[in-house]
């Protein structure tokens, strides 16, 4: 789902990525509930804030599917709020098992499982961790964090409360940084699980270099493999979601990292190692009279756009997303 610009009174743009073709759906759903996320299924995350009611949507069809409410999911202060989908956070959501929805909040800080017709959320994980980066993939729910990548065990027996185990281990491979604000995104490249790595690293004294990686993710031998390329395709990199797209639909280079706009907004060439900073690009375009005093434009470069990495994928293929209105 793309932003609601250029389109009538709710109505919403819908690109299929696989063909490049957009339509536009008319879901007044969007009008009565909060929307909290956006599922790689294609399907749409609703809050009800009267009920607290948590629905699933399916734009194409419309149909609604309740799950259980987030009511005790809440700090006990945001019991009284009625703009509770303002307050609410979700970094990631998608089904498992073809039965159940995973829902990983950023606020409240919990990762969550229930089905269709449950009365309440199952809690997986409460320990405030932070998950940069969460992906369903292969019928199972992905976690990355700062010592690897970890899978939730959504077993069908009652008995056993759903958990997460560790599935890549790299505490001694990889290392993220806390201090540099390194970020991991986990992404479905055309069936294969892949993660990007995007860090900032001192060269030297007073010195910092934008750097990235990209790694093939190994279920079976629980490791991470250099990749050099993403065989052939491109990969849109948002704070939130990631999405691999072919070359063949959209004209972009491929085997090349595209950065939203609140990932910074620069591109990495995977086989070159050739680099475009989103900075620099800005600074080349600035049309600045420098008789008026000097530029600022190195001030307020930060995008301000929409933070959606599908609006950002529009962007970056359209220049300002004009053509897929």
């Amino acid at each position: 789902m793309l932003d609601k610009a250029a389109a009538p009174h709710r109505c919403r743009r819908f690109l299929n990525l696989a063909t490049g073709e957009c339509i536009r759906m008319h879901l007044p759903e969007l009008e009565e509930h909060a929307l909290l996320a956006l599922t790689p299924e294609g399907l749409i995350l609703l809050l009800d804030e009267p009920t607290r009611v948590v629905r699933l949507l399916n734009p194409l069809t419309r149909q609604l599917t309740d799950l259980p409410p987030v009511t005790a999911l809440l700090k006990p202060e945001w019991h009284l709020e009625r703009n509770l989908g303002k307050i609410i956070k979700v970094h990631g959501a998608g089904i498992v098992d073809a039965s159940m929805v995973a829902v990983s909040f950023g606020c409240p800080r919990v990762l969550v499982v229930a089905k269709p017709r449950d009365e309440r959320w199952t809690l997986v994980d409460s320990s405030r961790r932070f998950f940069r980066s969460v992906l369903p993939f292969a019928g199972r729910f992905y976690c990355a964090t700062r010592g690897g990548i970890e899978v939730l065990n959504a077993s069908t027996d009652h008995q056993v409360s759903p958990r997460l185990l560790m599935a890549v281990d790299w505490s001694r491979s990889l290392h993220v940084s806390e201090i540099m604000n390194d970020s991991l995104h986990l992404v479905d490249n055309a069936g294969e699980l892949m993660l990007g790595h995007r860090m900032l690293r001192c060269t030297r004294i007073d010195n910092y270099e934008r750097r990235w990686g990209a790694y093939k993710v190994d279920l079976d031998a629980g490791v991470l493999v250099p990749a050099k390329s993403l065989c052939g395709r491109a990969v849109f990199v948002g704070a939130r979601r990631t999405i691999s797209v072919s070359v063949d639909v959209f004209d972009i280079a491929a085997d090349t990292l595209y950065f939203g706009y609140e990932c910074g907004g620069d591109t990495y060439n995977l086989r070159s190692g050739e680099a475009t900073y989103y900075r620099d690009v800005i600074m080349e375009s600035c049309d600045c009279d420098e008789t008026d005093g000097p530029c600022n434009h190195n001030m307020d470069y930060e995008w301000q756009g929409p933070s959606d990495i599908v609006s950002c994928l529009c962007d970056c293929i359209q220049g300002i997303g004009k053509e897929l209105a």
